[in-house]
C-alpha cells in the first residue's frame, strides 16, 4: 500500500487515533484505527462544529466529514492488501 500523505499530516493522524481511545470516553465504541475527527461525525457529535472550526479558518470545510471517510478509505485498502496478500477472494 502507498499512502502519498506528508509525514506531518501522519503524525496528525496518529496523535488523533491516540487521542480517540486514550482520552475520549466509551472507548468501547471506536478502534485505535479512528481519528477524533472521524468518530465525531460518524458518532452525529454536537462538538464537530467546534473541530472543524480551525480547519474553516484555513479554508478546509467539512473536516469531521473528510476525516470519516478518510478512515473508512485507509481501512479498505488496509482490508484489500491483505486480502491479495493472503489470497482470499471476498
Amino acid at each position: 500500500m502507498r499512502d502519498d500523505t506528508p509525514r506531518i499530516g501522519k503524525i496528525g493522524d496518529a496523535l488523533s487515533q491516540l487521542g480517540n481511545v486514550a482520552f475520549l470516553p466509551r472507548h468501547r465504541e471506536t478502534t485505535a484505527n479512528e481519528s477524533i475527527s472521524g468518530r465525531a461525525h460518524r458518532m452525529g457529535w454536537r462538538v464537530e462544529w467546534w473541530i472543524d472550526l480551525p480547519f474553516r479558518l484555513f479554508g478546509q470545510r467539512d473536516h469531521c466529514r473528510k476525516a470519516y471517510y478518510k478512515d473508512l478509505e485507509r481501512a479498505a485498502a488496509f482490508k484489500a492488501q491483505h486480502r491479495d496478500r493472503i489470497g482470499l477472494d471476498h
